[in-house]
């Protein structure tokens, strides 16, 4: 399943530059996602907002797509129509830390759903995960909501997020007996 890498945004509420390009737990962010998604094709949508991440994105030799900039729903809506995308994609911001890997359930999650679209939450909240079906583009559409297990992934925004993604982080990497290279 195509997915799209949302690291369009202005990034002001953790106040550190672009965000996709904001280290935590030793990897940029956009890697966190990259790494997330390998099995999948990925589209990279950024923004005049965003210009080291595109290049950085362009030298990793990921496809880019350069969005107007005008907001979440409305980069993604325009690289689906711009791109003639006309399947169901994946959409997910590119400020995400995985601690766990989610994006095989979520795809099986969808495929067993008769909605065109579903959002993944975690305690309730949506965490940034999507999969719409980019022929409704234009319309409302129906969502199934999917529930990941609690600390599964951390949408990071402030430092306070970025502090808890590194304590889980660590956590993780200590009980599956991963060490640093």
């Amino acid at each position: 399943m195509l997915t799209l890498l949302m690291c369009g945004g202005k990034g002001t509420r953790l106040g550190r530059g672009e965000k996709p390009l904001f280290e935590v737990c030793g990897m940029k962010l956009i890697d966190h996602s990259l790494l997330q998604y390998k099995d999948f094709d990925v589209i990279a949508i950024t923004s005049p907002h965003t210009p080291a991440t595109e290049s950085y994105l362009a030298e990793k030799g990921v496809e880019v797509y350069r969005a107007a900039g005008k907001g979440y729903i409305e980069d993604y809506s325009e690289a689906c129509r711009e791109l003639a995308i006309n399947e169901p994609v994946i959409v997910a911001s590119a400020d995400i830390v995985y601690i766990r890997d989610i994006a095989f359930d979520i795809v099986d999650a969808y495929m067993k759903t008769i909605k065109p679209a579903l959002t993944v939450v975690m305690e309730g909240e949506p965490v940034g995960v999507n999969i719409i079906d980019s022929l409704l583009i234009n319309t409302w559409q129906e969502e199934e909501i999917y529930s990941i297990e609690k600390d599964s992934v951390v949408n990071v925004n402030t430092v306070a997020d970025v502090e808890r993604a590194e304590r889980l982080w660590t956590t993780m990497r200590k009980e599956r007996g991963w060490q640093r290279d």
